[in-house]
């Protein structure tokens, strides 16, 4: 631990109490030094976020102090007083506006100070963009609009976003900026993910960081040191540089147990021979080409690849999200046919799960409903179609039981759940409804390592069953650990076939 130097920003034993009941936080202490990042790890409910907006003003401890160059201070008392002492904040949901142009976006909420005698000051603010961009590495025309960036670039916008408004609203006083990125790679891609902490590195010249993740691989690789909260409380804190600490260690500090990869083998199950699913040449011109595999009853395939190389296209096909132009697409025996909607599909036993729980859910549902909504013929009535509430409410309870579900009850709304409730209430449907086979599309985005590990067990059932998956996804454990085949694709085509312990030695080692 760096013991040399005084922290740019230190927090001493904050606590933090919602409605008199919910103790988010109990004595915190975290310090940030010039230069480095600071991972900030914990399941959903940890405190990660409550931390979070007490620094930038959002909230306001019950107790504890803010100690700024060493220096005692009182906490921001909003956003823009925060920024005012060198912190912001970059938020998990993009918070680009994609109709502006970069230069716009860069300095919204301070054009009063590129306001001229005949309106605003647009080449200057073009120039002034220009300059911190390069600063940062970061690579984009400024007079582009939002949307037409990469999701990476977006973000390195919004990261040079937040230290253009501390420089401004510090007004040329002397301060260290301290950014906060709440799980800034949860939307990205693998390869997008790797080019964000190429250049989050380079800042590190001129910024501090406090990284918030649930990706435990990418923690252990960029942060130098990490704090892991748990209920609340701070359990562990390690020098990634000095500490001999494995992504196990971390997984333990974070969940209070050891994880699935130690115990998964012992269960595993050997696959059958039956062939549920065939594609044979199957060709969609402009994604891929000539893909060819059998599917296995009990078995998970994976399609691995970078952005681009057909993945998710051939997988959204075998749903009947996307039609094909050649080859050939067998089904339990039968020939499917380019065109047949998701819904024939799902005749066919085939589910789709897409991991985006804004397409899995209808989020003023209640669970209940978002459970039933692809089991409507195990609670409707047999001689009358009427629904049985008495039957939803047992499936409802059964599964939330089965994926421990955080929530008051069956007739909670979706909108009011946590991420890795959501996306455990999406998979809950689809382990009810049981279909010969599920297609899982990044399964465990943007969730916490406890709520990915209750899916995995679920999923692992699930094949023990004899359920046969096919998994896309940009996490490679998530292969080494549900998988029994991978396909590897690239440019639209599989490059080749690898087992499942192949796989794990290539790419987890």
């Amino acid at each position: 631990m760096r013991r040399d130097d005084v922290p740019v920003l230190e927090v001493r034993n904050v606590s933090k109490t919602f409605d008199t009941v919910v103790r988010a936080l109990d004595e915190v202490s975290i310090a940030v030094y010039r230069g480095e990042i600071v991972g900030v790890v914990g399941e959903n409910g940890a405190g990660k976020s409550t931390l979070m907006k007490i620094l930038v003003g959002v909230h306001a401890p019950d107790q504890g102090i803010l100690l700024l160059g060493g220096k005692e201070v009182p906490f921001p008392r909003n956003p823009k007083e925060a920024a005012q002492r060198g912190i912001s904040i970059v938020y998990q949901e993009r918070g680009v506006i994609p109709h502006l142009r970069v230069y716009q976006f860069l300095f919204l909420g301070h054009e009063e100070r590129y306001r001229g005698p005949w309106g605003l000051q647009n080449e200057r603010m073009k120039r002034e963009a220009r300059n911190i961009l390069d600063e940062f590495h970061v690579v984009c025309d400024v007079e582009s609009f939002m949307y037409e960036l990469p999701l990476a670039t977006q973000k390195m916008v919004e990261i040079a976003r937040a230290v253009l408004g501390v420089r401004l609203e510090s007004q040329g006083k002397d301060v260290a900026p301290v950014i906060i990125l709440d799980e800034p790679t949860a939307p990205l891609t693998l390869e997008e993910r790797r080019e964000l902490f190429q250049n989050i590195l380079r800042m590190k010249e001129t910024c501090s960081f406090i990284f918030v993740s649930h990706i435990i691989p990418e923690v252990m690789e960029f942060v130098d040191r990490v704090y892991v909260l748990r209920d609340g409380k701070l359990v562990a804190h390690y020098d990634l540089a000095q500490d001999a600490v494995t992504e196990e260690d971390l997984f333990r500090a974070i969940v209070g147990r050891e994880s699935l990869a130690y115990t998964f083998e012992a269960r595993k199950k050997a696959v059958s021979s039956e062939v549920v699913l065939r594609a044979e040449g199957l060709t969609k011109r402009g994604c891929y080409y000539d893909v060819s595999f059998e599917l296995r009853r009990g078995e998970c395939l994976g399609l691995f690849g970078p952005a681009g190389s057909g993945k998710s296209e051939v997988l959204r096909t075998v749903a009947g999200i996307l039609g094909f132009d050649g080859g050939k697409l067998v089904i339990k025996g039968q020939e499917a046919f380019s065109g047949e909607p998701p819904h024939v599909r799902l005749e066919r036993g085939v589910g789709y799960c897409s991991g985006e729980a804004g397409k899995e859910l209808f989020f003023h549902w209640s669970i209940a409903k978002n459970i039933s909504i692809v089991n409507l013929k195990k609670i409707l009535g047999k001689f009358f179609p009427v629904i049985r509430f008495g039957v939803e409410r047992s499936i409802a309870e059964g599964v939330m039981g089965k994926l421990e579900i955080k929530a008051p009850g069956v007739h909670t709304e979706c909108y009011s759940l946590s991420g890795g409730n959501k996306q455990k209430v999406s998979v809950g449907k689809w382990l009810e409804r049981s279909p010969d086979i599920l297609l899982l599309e990044d399964p465990t985005i943007g969730i916490d390592v406890g709520a990915r590990e209750d899916i995995y067990e679920v999923l692992l059932e699930m094949k023990q069953k004899g359920i046969s998956f096919i998994l896309v996804s940009d996490d490679p454990k998530e292969y080494a650990l549900l998988c029994d085949r991978v396909l590897v694709m690239r440019g639209g085509r599989v490059q080749r076939t690898v087992s499942a312990e192949e796989f794990r030695e290539v790419a987890v080692g």
